[in-house]
């Protein structure tokens, strides 16, 4: 189904970077950018300073914050914003991927080639665990969004002081595939594993995960923090958790 909000809010932010200097100029900010405009079309609520701190979108109690990055950036905001206000976290996952590559002294791209990879739900642990002290927080909700993606690389780019072998310039999405909303404690279920067992460990927890999931820790600590799993009694050489 044709989400016609997110394709407007799509080609208003593309039309814009059309006019500008074209791909990897914005870093990211595209998708930013777009989800801003889809979450709340209206310009007149964004970018609202909110206690020090500049809210993505804000309307009357309500703060949205879109995350691309790394969560820990929010850490201030969080502190700041949820004593006073409904605040809900926006992150984007890539539900399919397709990747072109850019070469940056001719500009041109190469024709997309599709990414293996989806992500599922525990592709979010590794960043929810920077904000697992406000998952107990009555004000804070998730929105995970999963989007089909064409995403743009740089080869042979410096990064941080270092060259890399790629560089992500822009991930534009091109739709919506699902979205996830998590808005209390018991929503955090969608992080237990299908096949987890009463008693587990962290390895165990990875298995029921499958793949090469190795964040079990974080998910696990992002359970207790919504209280559906306890603190641990260590047993032998590991720690079991237990479901509540």
């Amino acid at each position: 189904m044709i989400d016609r909000r997110f394709d407007n809010a799509r080609y208003a932010v593309l039309a814009e970077i059309g006019s500008e200097d074209g791909i990897g100029t914005y870093m990211e900010r595209s998708l930013h950018k777009i989800l801003k405009f889809y979450l709340e079309p209206d310009e007149s609520f964004h970018e609202i300073k909110v206690n020090g701190s500049i809210a993505d979108i804000k309307k009357g109690d309500e703060i949205i914050e879109i995350q691309t990055r790394s969560m820990s950036r929010l850490l201030p905001k969080l502190e700041k914003f949820l004593p006073d206000h409904k605040v809900t976290v926006v992150y984007p996952l890539d539900h399919t991927k397709y990747i072109r590559w850019i070469d940056k002294k001719t500009g041109e791209t190469t024709e997309r080639r599709k990414s293996p990879k989806s992500a599922t739900v525990f592709d979010s642990v590794y960043e929810l665990y920077n904000i697992r002290r406000f998952i107990g927080d009555r004000n804070l909700s998730l929105k995970l969004i999963f989007l089909n993606v064409e995403e743009y690389r740089y080869r042979n780019e410096m990064a941080f002081g270092k060259r890399r072998n790629k560089v992500r310039a822009e991930r534009i999405p091109t739709s919506i595939e699902y979205a996830v909303d998590i808005r209390e404690p018991d929503d955090y279920r969608i992080f237990i594993p299908n096949g987890l067992a009463d008693h587990f460990s962290v390895a165990d927890f990875n298995r029921a995960v499958g793949g090469r999931f190795s964040y079990g820790y974080s998910a696990i600590s992002i359970l207790r923090a919504a209280g559906l799993v306890d603190d641990g009694e260590r047993i032998g050489r590991s720690i079991k958790y237990k479901l509540k």
